[in-house]
């Protein structure tokens, strides 16, 4: 089956990227699915600047520096930051261009998308750091290796991993 080509919000500023995309479009009745995710290796130029998103996403900063202006606050991000953002939630990320970002990402819409960005993930608009990135890298690793097999059971699988 050949695969449509990748959503134009993903990224050309990026040095190297393993991202997938499933259902961008799922039904309102959906509960919980995983549309987009991925990791990328930020060019020295990467900015992304947005008034809001179509879906929920949770970020996590890997490797690298750069700086968040979420919600109107200005923030400082390195590794091990996890930020959320969503519908209607302002954001501009910037990458250092000396020490650029390796980033995860994970897109998800349903019904119970915005239930699910409680304590221990931050809500939209927030930011936290996690005490555990080696536990929070995995899971982006786990997520990201099944939407890249882009097999019938891979959205299912990926809301499961969310």
């Amino acid at each position: 089956m050949k695969r449509k080509r990748q959503p134009d919000f993903f990224s050309t500023q990026v040095s190297e990227a393993r991202r997938f995309f499933l259902n961008l479009d799922p039904p309102s009745s959906e509960r919980l699915a995983v549309v987009s995710g991925g990791c990328e290796h930020c060019a020295s130029d990467y900015r992304i600047r947005r008034p809001g998103f179509r879906y929920f996403s949770i970020e996590f900063v890997a490797r690298g520096e750069g700086s968040l202006r979420l919600s109107g606050e200005d923030h400082r991000l390195s590794p091990g930051t996890v930020f959320a953002y969503g519908p209607g939630i302002a954001h501009d990320i910037r990458t250092d261009p000396d020490r650029p970002l390796v980033k995860y990402f994970v897109d998800f819409a349903g019904t119970a998308a915005r239930r699910l960005l409680r304590k221990p993930a931050p809500e939209p608009g927030r930011i936290v750091q996690t005490s555990g990135p080696e536990e929070v890298l995995r899971l982006f690793e786990d997520l990201v290796r099944t939407g890249l097999r882009h097999t019938p059971f891979s959205g299912r699988i990926c809301a499961a991993l969310l």
